[in-house]
């Protein structure tokens, strides 16, 4: 059953109240410093997720103007222009965009940062050669709506780069499901849906909820339906998702694993 305008608007409230509290990729106590927006992305790419910089391929942007939907403290957006983009970004958490101004005010780089809706984008037809959004979308209720308006202010031939978290993961079944839910009893105090909000950090499921959904390879290339192509990836793969089993995984298993039971379902679509 199709949420109503206001249902929608109270999910997205909780997502704002989540991302306020806790932002995204934060380390450590925040600080408006170049070393903590430092920490943040020496964090990001070699401890938490030490195979984005290859794949997501920052640096070969020069000249690209390029959207991220869902910017957080700027960390990949950063990345972007450090890789010659010309860079916007919108995002609906006020603290979130306090942080990313002062991220790229730290490193000297430009972008332009907007308090704003995916839903609802103020910019014209066709404006971007590529939109980005990394494990951003899953929080909201209406993302096709938010996906056609990607495809709207994309240019022909431009790129939309999307991850969402992937339900049929090692970390969802085994570390979420199987250990938080069914071993600790999350599932009977705060439910389904109570479960999947404790992902992000700080979240209890009751009184800090945000709306979280999980994808498969085949919801999202239904999602990206109005693309005329889309290749779909899944990645992020570590021993300790396999609960109880820990890091006893050999990294040859994992690797071989990876493309079916990583954490991210991520799509390249052309426009």
């Amino acid at each position: 059953m199709a949420l109503t305008a206001e249902e929608v608007a109270a999910q997205k409230e909780q997502t704002r109240k989540q991302w306020n509290a806790n932002p995204c990729g934060q380390v450590g106590d925040i600080e408006y410093s170049p070393e903590y927006f430092e920490n943040v992305e020496e964090y990001r790419y070699n401890g938490y997720g030490d195979w984005m910089r290859d794949f997501y391929r920052y640096d070969d942007h020069q000249g690209v103007r390029l959207l991220e939907v869902g910017f957080g403290q700027g960390t990949d957006l950063v990345q972007y222009a450090k890789g010659g983009a010309e860079c916007y970004g919108v995002d609906i958490t006020e603290n979130h965009r306090e942080l990313a101004i002062a991220n790229f005010s730290s490193r000297g780089l430009n972008a332009e940062l907007f308090l704003e809706d995916a839903a609802d984008l103020h910019f014209e037809d066709g404006y971007f050669d590529k939109v980005v959004s990394f494990g951003v979308l899953h929080h909201t209720p209406d993302i096709e709506q938010c996906v056609d308006e990607v495809h709207r202010v994309l240019k022909d031939g431009g790129e939309f780069v999307i991850s969402l978290y992937h339900k049929n993961s090692a970390f969802w079944w085994f570390t979420k499901f199987l250990k938080e839910g069914i071993f600790k009893g999350k599932l009977l105090t705060i439910g389904y849906s109570g479960l999947k909000a404790t992902i992000e950090r700080g979240a209890d499921g009751k009184e800090i909820k945000p709306y979280v959904k999980l994808y498969t390879r085949r919801s999202l290339r239904k999602l990206l339906k109005d693309f005329s192509k889309v290749e779909i990836h899944v990645k992020h793969l570590y021993g300790k998702n396999f609960w109880p089993l820990g890091r006893l995984i050999p990294k040859p298993i994992l690797r071989a694993l990876e493309p079916r039971l990583g954490w991210y379902v991520i799509a390249r679509a052309t426009k």
